[in-house]
């Protein structure tokens, strides 16, 4: 549970250099901040949450725009980073990020939401694997890591295809692959 004293907010330009910080402590290297500052400069981010406590920034998550092949039509958005400051991993900041940030992807209408990452996390914020909807990661076969929450109320079973439909992320993405 996380600490009563935290506040999920949106991302301001004030905040970028704290959240870098966090970014780059939470992962112990510099590539995922690295993404973040790309996905700044292309204008790439949807929406951004950061945790904060008593004032400090302890957290951050960001969903930016995918796109699909087929073709979906939609808004189709990619969860990642997720970020916490190691001193408050485990106190579900993380998930208090996600499931606000989850909301914000459904009130701006998101039909697909992907992430890649821990089946097992994942799974709690409705997340499954992408093979049950038959969709998968361009880049490579992540099995069950890669993972989709899709819009019930606008299905993906509009095309008739055998294929796999294929998530691409954003370019800014490309240096991580």
């Amino acid at each position: 549970m996380a600490p009563k004293t935290h506040i999920i907010r949106d991302v301001h330009d004030a905040d970028h250099d704290d959240v870098c910080a966090i970014v780059t402590a939470a992962f112990g290297q510099d590539d995922e901040t690295a993404l973040v500052e790309r996905l700044w400069a292309a204008g790439a981010i949807t929406i951004e949450r950061l945790a904060e406590i008593d004032g400090k920034i302890v957290g951050y998550c960001a969903f930016s725009p995918i796109t699909c092949t087929p073709k979906l039509d939609g808004v189709l958005l990619g969860l990642a980073p997720v970020a916490v400051a190691p001193a408050h991993q485990r106190t579900g900041l993380g998930a208090a990020m996600i499931e606000d940030g989850l909301k914000a992807c459904r009130e701006a209408g998101a039909r697909l939401i992907a992430v890649l990452g821990d089946p097992k996390y994942y799974a709690r914020f409705g997340f499954e694997p992408g093979a049950v909807k038959k969709i998968r990661w361009a880049v490579q076969d992540a099995g069950d890591a890669f993972r989709v929450i899709v819009d019930d109320e606008n299905p993906i079973d509009d095309m008739n295809t055998n294929e796999p439909r294929l998530i691409h992320y954003h370019p800014a993405f490309d240096a991580l692959s």
